[in-house]
This record gives C-alpha cells, sequence and structure tokens, in this order.
C-alpha cells in the first residue's frame, strides 16, 4: 500500500506543476490583454477585449483553486505515507524482538542442556572409584593412540524417505576426492544395521546430517540414533539443512541445531560439497 500511495505522491506533484505552470501562462495571458483593453479605439473594442479579459481571470482564479485542491491531496497523501511508515517501523521492531525472544529462548535451551551434562558428568565423577579411574584413564590411553585407519572422510546421516538427495549429496562429494560411507552403499542385504552403522562411524572422520522434514520426524528411529551415536562419539557433526530453518533443527536437537551448518536454501548440493571439503582440508589428514 505504500508503494501505491507513493507512485500517487509522484502522480499528485506532477499534475500540480502541470497547473501550476498553467497559472503562470494564464497570468502573463492576462497582463498582455490588459494592456490592450486601454489602447482600444473604440468602444466595442475595448468591450470585447475586456470580456476576454474577465474570461482570462475565471480561468486563473479555477486554476489556483485547483493547485490548493492538489496541494491538500498531496498532503494528504503524505499523511498517509507516514502513518504507514510508522506502522511498518512498528511491525519490524516487533519483528526485531520476537527474534530476540526467540534468541533468548534458545540460549537458555543451550545453557539447561550443557548445565545438565556438566551436573550429569560431576555425578558420574562422584561415583567413580580409584579403580574405575585408573582403567578409564587406560582406556583413554587407549584410544589416543588408536592407529586404525579412518577409512572414511564422512559418514552421511539420513533418513530414508530423502535418499535419493542424499544419494546425490554423496556424489558430489566423491565427485571431489572425499570417501563417503551411506548405508544404502556400505551395509548388503542380510547384514546387520546397527553393527554396520557402529562401523560406519567408528571409521569415519566427521558426520554429515541431512537434515530434513523426515529427518526430523518423531518416528523415525534411526535418524535419532545416528545423530545421538556421532555426538556421543565426539565426531564433529556438520548439519546440511534441506526443507527446514535453521530454527526447526534448534527444536529437534539443541546440540546439533548449536553447530554451524548449511542450507540447500542458500547454497546449491555443489556449492555444499565445495564448502564442506573446504573446511575438512583445514583439519588433520586421517590417520
Amino acid at each position: 500500500m505504500m508503494d501505491q500511495h507513493r507512485r500517487q505522491m509522484t502522480h499528485e506533484r506532477a499534475k500540480k506543476l502541470r497547473l501550476s505552470k498553467d497559472v503562470q501562462s494564464i497570468s502573463k495571458r492576462l497582463s498582455e490583454k490588459r494592456a490592450k483593453v486601454t489602447k482600444a479605439n473604440t468602444e466595442s473594442i475595448r468591450k470585447s477585449r475586456q470580456r476576454e479579459v474577465d474570461a482570462l481571470e475565471r480561468d486563473l482564479v479555477r486554476t489556483e483553486n485547483k493547485v490548493v485542491d492538489q496541494e491538500k491531496a498531496i498532503a494528504n497523501l503524505q499523511k498517509k505515507i507516514d502513518k504507514e511508515g510508522d506502522a511498518a517501523q512498528g511491525r519490524r521492531d516487533r519483528t526485531d524482538a520476537r527474534r530476540e525472544r526467540d534468541r533468548a529462548r534458545r540460549d537458555q535451551v543451550v545453557d539447561r542442556d550443557l548445565d545438565l551434562l556438566v551436573q550429569t558428568t560431576s555425578a558420574l565423577d562422584a561415583r567413580l572409584t580409584e579403580v574405575e579411574a585408573s582403567s578409564l584413564n587406560t582406556l583413554a590411553l587407549a584410544v589416543a593412540s588408536d592407529l586404525v585407519d579412518r577409512q572414511y572422510d564422512v559418514f552421511l546421516s539420513f533418513a530414508t524417505p530423502d535418499e535419493t538427495a542424499a544419494s546425490n549429496l554423496r556424489d558430489e562429494l566423491q565427485a571431489r576426492g572425499l570417501d563417503v560411507w551411506m548405508v544404502d552403499a556400505q551395509v548388503g542385504l542380510g547384514q546387520s544395521l546397527v553393527t554396520g552403522i557402529d562401523n560406519g562411524i567408528g571409521s569415519s572422520r566427521c558426520g554429515i546430517t541431512f537434515v530434513t522434514p523426515a529427518y526430523v520426524d518423531p518416528s523415525r528411529f534411526w535418524p535419532r540414533q545416528e545423530l545421538a551415536a556421532l555426538i556421543m562419539g565426539r565426531k564433529r557433526v556438520i548439519p546440511v539443512i534441506s526443507g527446514l530453518e535453521f530454527d526447526d533443527v534448534e527444536k529437534f536437537s539443541s546440540l546439533l541445531g548449536d553447530r554451524k551448518g548449511l542450507s540447500t536454501d542458500i547454497h546449491g548440493l555443489d556449492e555444499i560439497a565445495d564448502l564442506i571439503v573446504h573446511s575438512l582440508s583445514d583439519e588433520t589428514p586421517r590417520q
């Protein structure tokens, strides 16, 4: 509506300009006619010229009144534009305030999850005996010195309805030299999904979650299990979002929503693959 009023304002101002020029033109002609009245040689000529002057004076008054009307119309339009501008600014302010509240709520959720994690870790530490602590320390040293070859660069987690799109992403990554673990290619008929996925996560440098409406569907079992295994395994997890907003990912998993990711609404799969390859190239190479 504001744009429409602004276009109308441009039209009304142009109309006022034309009327103002008409006033100037009539005024000039009126001055010339008045001068001719005084120079008339006969009474009939004088009367004829006076009638012309009278007609021009009436035209001048009408045109000046139209200019005044145009000024009123322009003033009313300006009031509407100002009012709409104030309303639009108010809506922007309310939107900004709502976003700030949403951001604060997300921060509270993350803080709560972190506090819960700290409490859980503290409670676990309190229950450890010296023998248990020694055993865990030995295990930690063994993991740190693990010489197992990480066979894959990426573990690709996806929901079954998104298999085609996820396969396209896998193809883009593989075309750029990355080795990708994906359940459809690595787990054969009759083989255990649990064992296959566990081995796939363990032999991959990082995880990519292809997050879609199907992925966050609470009735689906495997996406949540794979995500939990990736996070529990302290893997680097890169969310690739399709058909969702980042706020939706935050609602699905605050730990996943807290991670920097990519969206197909902003990048094509080829661009996403380029960005992932560039990001992983900054990490330590596979063992």
